[in-house]
């Protein structure tokens, strides 16, 4: 409770101090600890997504923005799957044309080593041109291209900057 306290109170300070202006946030802990979290704050055309470590010496917070991108969904708001995505999102969401199609980001679930790739895939996402394609969709990638190199860089980042 105290990191989560710390850290809530720290992206509340970078984001005054940053003049990001934004409607809500929230904090979560990155996988198997709670010293490194993940920041998501939400304006009307996106989010300002971040790291803190509870050992970071510096006040301000590295954030990348995602834009919303809610036009790429257009096409498929009468869907019910876009609808339960959105829901269940509870509105922390980004879409992306991939490839693929047009791939819906739920951001509660964090990014594949984000911390390390600011540019890095959401964890959840689903194909909203390929619903066959979204078996195990929380789980996709959540561990991918995790190896030494990348233990240590987690580890270097919970120490801090």
């Amino acid at each position: 409770m105290v990191n989560k306290f710390k850290t809530d109170n720290d992206t509340r300070y970078a984001l005054i101090h940053q003049d990001i202006h934004y409607t809500r946030y929230f904090t979560t802990p990155t996988p198997f600890n709670n010293w490194l979290w993940y920041l998501v704050a939400e304006r009307d055309s996106g989010y300002y997504i971040g790291f803190r470590s509870v050992f970071d010496k510096k006040n301000q917070i590295d954030f990348k923005f995602f834009p919303r991108n809610a036009s790429l969904l257009q096409p498929f708001y009468r869907q019910r799957d876009l609808q339960q995505l959105i829901r269940f999102s509870q509105g922390f969401y980004t879409a992306d044309s991939t490839k693929d199609g047009v791939v819906f980001n739920d951001l509660r679930f964090g990014q594949m080593q984000g911390w390390q790739n600011p540019e890095s895939h959401f964890v959840f996402h689903y194909y909203l041109q390929q619903p066959g394609a979204n078996q195990l969709v929380v789980q996709r990638g959540r561990f991918s291209n995790w190896d030494r190199a990348s233990i240590i860089a987690f580890i270097k980042r919970i120490r801090g900057n």
